[in-house]
């Protein structure tokens, strides 16, 4: 298999990406580290992203250049797909607390975009974490090559609200990101979604804002093993490190 067939088939098969053997939330994990990255799963499932072709999924080439470092700004391509195959499309929403320059944690709404090479945030969200910028210049596509550009990055660290798990993300910002979602309030009366469970945003049901959004670097190492799923047109739960989110 190619690097990414091994890992989606790991991710189907529930294993964990450093073990290998099925994941469960006390399951013992090795502490060794990708060779290439460094990062905690097995050598053969990291992903080249320097050397990975664009194609017509929206899968990309390369993270964020540095203007002094190169002439030619480098692309990064991220996807919100918005299909109709139903009156709505419910996108993974998160409640995380991210910290600002005082220390102090403050919740922020972010949107888990498996489709994305990188991660970013607003403008706005940085200006109320006054948090420090780094000059980067970088091309962002989207579908359809729908192209824009950015100037600054930033170094975030954050944390969930439901299980010790932390990290710190290297963010493209953007002044806007995504709109809202969902784009209005949706009905869940017959949803019956579980009162065992800890959810990752609780106002998953109300249109809002997005600040932050975790790309396909993160995204796949923040799943847990527990899904839940109903017939007929209802959301999946998914269980990641951030609390259970609901996606169509």
């Amino acid at each position: 298999m190619q690097a990414r067939q091994r890992l989606n088939h790991a991710k189907q098969s529930g294993l964990c990406f450093n073990w290998l053997q099925p994941f469960t939330r006390n399951h013992t994990c090795s502490k060794q580290v990708c060779r290439q990255c460094h990062k905690r799963h097995r050598t053969f499932l990291h992903i080249d992203r320097q050397k990975q072709p664009i194609n017509d999924k929206g899968s990309a080439t390369n993270g964020p250049a540095d203007a002094r470092g190169s002439s030619t700004a480098e692309v990064n391509i991220y996807c919100l797909f918005k299909g109709k195959p139903r009156n709505h499309i419910l996108l993974a929403r998160a409640i995380v607390e991210v910290q600002n320059k005082s220390g102090q944690y403050v919740p922020c709404r972010a949107l888990l975009d498996s489709a994305s090479q990188s991660h970013f945030i607003t403008v706005r969200r940085i200006q109320r974490l006054r948090l420090s910028r780094t000059q980067t210049h970088a091309q962002i596509q989207g579908i359809s090559s729908v192209n824009t550009e950015t100037y600054h990055s930033v170094s975030v660290h954050l944390r969930s609200r439901h299980t010790d798990w932390h990290t710190t993300l290297n963010c493209v910002i953007l002044s806007h990101i995504t709109g809202t979602t969902p784009s209005t309030k949706l009905d869940t009366s017959t949803w019956k979604i579980p009162k065992d469970i800890k959810l990752a945003d609780e106002q998953f049901d109300q249109a809002g804002g997005i600040d932050l959004l975790i790309g396909a670097d993160l995204f796949y190492e923040m799943l847990r093993s527990g899904r839940r799923t109903r017939p007929g047109n209802y959301p999946v739960l998914q269980e990641t490190v951030l609390g259970w989110t609901l996606s169509d």
